[in-house]
């Protein structure tokens, strides 16, 4: 999740369209391809990682200056941000986002971006996995002796012979990959167990097992993954927390969910979306984090560090939870959240997509068509 300058810089010249998303987002981007897409990003930004062209955090959303011309997906870590575009390129912005650190990885495409507080982990559409960026406690997946990686490697012997990567999700320290045959396969910080057994840091990539069920998707908080099972069954699972449940997020877990239609995980909290628009929630609520009473139904959820972005089924943007950098709008409360309740966050065009990252938020809309130079 990454002090340089701001701007689209980094990961240039990955051609191509990409033909699955995987289980990727938590909502089909597939009609954001025509039209040149807006993004719009507010909240903590002090290493340029909003790519504004300035560091300064912000509680409205300010257009950025990416120059893709359709984004799918945006994957934040502690002080970088990812951009993924329809054509498999990807920019970046923010710490360690430079062309230097980043270059280009020939001419493969890439189909999805994740992050952890220091590393960049980009999937292409071959089903390889690339990492790039800072992994004290195993986050590139390179092996015990690769700390940091100045350009993007492919992990060496993965995945094994037979199976391809499906999704990558990434949190704080540790990164999970869902394959095609359901087995999840992780690397980093494990120490709580959310890498599965035996605990501790997993500096390649390792197979999670014991699970109860195949795996076709998973997410990722601090200390814990929640994965998914088939949606005819419902069946969800969350593995870490080991030494200490402190929000009963484990023990109030169900086994399963019916008609669940995607799900997102903060640092404490993970979120499941149902079919109908209901949006459940587990884990902290001291700074709002939960859903809060009366949210209309959802039609897209993104979940950052400690808050929520959602899509509502009518178009429009709320955002609540810890806000104390912008990242939920205005207004808080002394404390810097928005708790019980939900900001509307203003923004021009039809939207088209929410992110979230570290006490970061980003909303692509479809452009405004333009007349004599202006939008209309």
């Amino acid at each position: 999740m990454a002090n340089f300058q701001s701007g689209a810089v980094g990961f240039r010249n990955l051609c191509g369209t990409p033909r699955s998303r995987g289980n990727g987002p938590a909502y089909d981007y597939s009609d954001m391809v025509g039209p040149k897409n807006r993004l719009f990003a507010f909240g903590s930004n002090g290493s340029a990682q909003l790519g504004l062209g300035h560091n300064d955090d912000t509680t409205r959303p300010e257009p950025s200056g990416v120059s893709l011309s359709s984004i799918r997906e945006v994957a934040a870590g502690g002080n970088h941000s990812l951009v993924l575009g329809n054509d498999g390129t990807v920019e970046s912005h923010g710490k360690d986002g430079h062309d230097d650190r980043f270059g280009t990885c020939g001419l493969r495409r890439i189909s999805q971006v994740s992050a952890t507080w220091t590393a960049s982990i980009l999937l292409s559409d071959e089903g390889t996995v690339l990492t790039c960026g800072e992994g004290p406690s195993g986050e590139l997946g390179l092996g015990v002796e690769t700390l940091q990686a100045a350009r993007l490697r492919e992990v060496p012997d993965f995945p094994p012979i037979g199976a391809k990567v499906v999704q990558i999700a990434s949190g704080v320290s540790h990164t999970v990959t869902v394959l095609s045959n359901g087995e999840l396969w992780g690397w980093g910080k494990g120490r709580q167990g959310q890498l599965g057994e035996p605990a501790g840091i997993i500096w390649s990539p390792r197979q999670v097992r014991d699970l109860p069920f195949r795996v076709v998707k998973a997410v990722c908080g601090k200390d814990f993954t929640c994965v998914f099972g088939d949606r005819d069954n419902g069946y969800v699972h969350l593995i870490g927390l080991n030494q200490r449940d402190r929000f009963n997020l484990v023990a109030g877990m169900p086994l399963a969910i019916s008609g669940w239609k995607n799900g997102a995980a903060s640092w404490s909290n993970v979120y499941v979306l149902k079919d109908d628009g209901e949006l459940l929630g587990f884990g902290r609520n001291d700074h709002g984090q939960l859903p809060p009473p009366g949210l209309p139904p959802i039609e897209a959820v993104a979940a950052g560090s400690e808050h929520c972005i959602a899509l509502t089924k009518s178009g429009k943007v709320l955002a609540w939870g810890w806000g104390e950098h912008g990242n939920c709008g205005e207004p808080t409360d002394a404390n810097g959240d928005v708790k019980g309740r939900w900001n509307e966050i203003g923004v021009a065009g039809t939207i088209k997509g929410v992110f979230a990252g570290c006490a970061t938020s980003f909303v692509v809309t479809a452009a405004l068509a333009m007349h004599d130079g202006e939008p209309r």
